[in-house]
């Protein structure tokens, strides 16, 4: 593995490391955190509904908002659906 592949693996693991607090804590509530793709940054929220979880995203100074249809079983599964919505907007 690059050097450059471990830096992505690690900056992944810090940004998920609030998300996985979320299912782990088992209290309601909500977390955010910032991602990037290429110059385009993104605000992820994942919270608590019920027994799963939704997410939204917001570009940070830009027109994208995007709220999640379903509740999923798992922070972590609603923080790579946000990921993959801003994936399309590429």
């Amino acid at each position: 593995m690059e050097c450059r592949d471990r830096f992505a693996v690690w900056l992944v693991e810090l940004v998920l490391e609030p998300v996985r607090a979320l299912r782990e804590n088992g209290a309601a509530g909500s977390v955010s955190v910032r991602t990037a793709l290429g110059e385009r940054r993104f605000d992820v929220t994942i919270a608590r509904d019920g027994e799963g979880y939704r997410w939204s995203l917001c570009e940070a100074g830009g027109p994208l908002e995007v709220l999640g249809a379903e509740p999923l079983p798992d922070p972590e599964d609603a923080f790579w659906a946000a990921w993959s919505a801003i994936e399309a907007t590429a």
